[in-house]
Order: structure tokens, then C-alpha cells, then sequence
């Protein structure tokens, strides 16, 4: 992937107000369910708008092999994204806080359904340091919109090629929980047999940019294609996938991730290394 390429996925604070709609999507895993729009209302970038990734940007959660944060449906998205006046035939812009991977998980999601998504390098506090202005509180929100999407934008897979993916499987969560030495949230722990352990939790610069795309493939190192990555439930993963994008690998996600891969007992588990 050349500089341009990665302009087409990246954003920078000098993007911000470039006929681009902004999309505020910070959440946290551990975060009380409102804590993202408290945030929002503490201060965010001026002109954008919240869009929750807990009931937008996940469906469901009512069969537990499909992981704790599901796809959501097109009928759901749409009236979601209809409702807070999005444009889908202008840009997006989506930015959190680096280290939640929630803009990760909106761009896969937006561009997944078939919208034009760029992350803000950096997040929120690469806007704060730029010396971005700051908005408060509760902004009125554009006119409802009609937007009509059509998914399947980005590549997925199910369980059954997972069993068998003749690629590379590549699992974002940290290493412990890899190799089955700890595991704080799924009753089971391990990994699916046959993948790789890339934590996705190490894919930003200390100030929480993304690493350069030299330093992206040292990381990742030889990936055989096809490739797919999982991580808990399918956020971090979509992070994964982003990373993976800027180097110019498409991978595919496997949405039900490992909450849901362990949540079927015939599915066999692999420990250690």
C-alpha cells in the first residue's frame, strides 16, 4: 500500500472539516453502558456526532455463537445512521480514544455496509494536541435522512472455513489469553487450532497513531494469504483487519470471534504456543 493508498484510511486532524461527516465512537469494553455519549458531551470535535458502538454498530446478542458483539442487520443500521442525518454518499470520518478499538470496529462495520470510512490518526487526543477546537454538550443533529445500504463490502467468514482455512488465522488478544493461561470473560480458554498470535493491543505508536506500514510488516512478519483474523468478539479483530489493510492485505474477519467459537462445545481448543 503506497502514501495515497493509506490517505484513503487514515485521517488527519487538518482532514477533519474537508466535506467529511464525523462519527464520535468512544466506548470501552469496560466502560458503563453510557460512557461514550458522557464523553461526547464532555467535549468532542466540533460538528460531529455520536454513534454508539453497543447498539449501533453491534446486533443482537441472542445466540451465543455468534459472540458477544454480532453484526448488526442492514435494517438496524439503516435507521440507526438515518436517524443522526448521515449522508452516505459523503465521506466519514470516525475517531475514538486509541487503545479501545471502537473506531476500528466503526470502520469495518461503515465500510463493511458499503460507506466511504477514514480513522483519525491519533484519535481524539491527536485532536487536542493539534490544537482542535472543542464542542460541548448536546448539538442539534441534521434532518433524518434515508440511507440505503447494501452489506457484504468487506470479506467475513464463518465457522466452518475457519475449521479449515487453508491461510493464515491470525488472534489479536493478548498472549496469555492465547495461550490459555488466563482468560477473564469466555467459560473456555485457548485458541482455534492452527492460528497465530498477533496481539492487537501492540498496533499503535506511544503517542497512539498507527505504526508506519515498515513497522506494520515487521510485526505481523510473512502471512501466508488467505488471511482471517478473530480476537474476543470481533472488535479488536476489525481493528486487526484495519492494520492489516494498510499494508495491503485484505483480511477477513471472523465476527463471532472466540466468545463465540468457544461457546460451542464440539469446537475443538488449542493451548499454548
Amino acid at each position: 500500500m503506497n502514501a495515497m493508498d493509506r490517505m484513503e484510511c487514515l485521517a488527519t486532524p487538518d482532514d477533519v472539516h474537508r466535506d467529511s461527516q464525523l462519527l464520535d465512537v468512544r466506548w470501552g469494553l469496560h466502560d458503563a453502558p453510557d460512557a461514550g455519549v458522557a464523553a461526547y458531551l464532555e467535549g468532542h470535535i466540533p460538528g460531529a456526532r455520536f454513534l454508539d458502538l453497543a447498539t449501533v454498530l453491534t446486533g443482537p446478542t441472542t445466540d451465543p455463537t455468534l459472540g458477544r458483539h454480532p453484526l448488526p442487520d442492514a435494517d438496524a443500521l439503516e435507521h440507526a445512521l438515518s436517524s443522526i442525518g448521515l449522508d452516505p454518499a459523503k465521506p466519514v470520518i470516525v475517531y475514538d480514544v486509541p487503545g479501545s478499538f471502537a473506531s476500528g470496529r466503526a470502520w469495518w462495520v461503515l465500510t463493511w455496509a458499503g460507506l466511504h470510512v477514514r480513522v483519525l490518526d491519533g484519535g481524539w487526543p491527536a485532536w487536542l494536541a493539534a490544537g482542535g477546537d472543542v464542542e460541548t454538550g448536546k448539538r442539534p443533529l441534521p434532518e433524518p435522512t434515508k440511507v440505503r445500504l447494501s452489506l457484504g463490502h468487506l470479506p467475513t467468514v464463518d465457522e466452518e472455513a475457519v475449521e479449515s482455512w487453508p491461510g493464515t488465522l491470525i488472534d489479536v488478544r493478548a498472549a496469555e489469553r492465547f495461550r490459555g493461561t488466563y482468560e477473564p470473560i469466555d467459560a473456555v480458554a485457548g485458541h482455534i487450532p492452527g492460528a497465530i498470535n498477533r496481539p492487537v493491543a501492540e498496533l499503535w505508536t506511544p503517542d497512539g497513531r498507527l505504526p508506519s506500514e515498515d513497522a506494520l510488516r515487521e510485526y505481523f512478519g510473512v502471512l501466508c494469504e488467505p488471511v482471517a483474523v478473530y480476537c474476543g468478539s470481533g472488535v479488536s479483530a476489525a481493528h486487526g483487519v484495519f492494520a492489516l489493510r494498510l499494508i495491503g492485505i485484505e483480511a477477513a474477519l471472523y465476527p463471532p470471534s472466540w466468545s463465540g467459537w468457544s461457546a460451542d462445545p464440539d469446537h475443538a481448543v488449542a493451548t499454548g504456543e
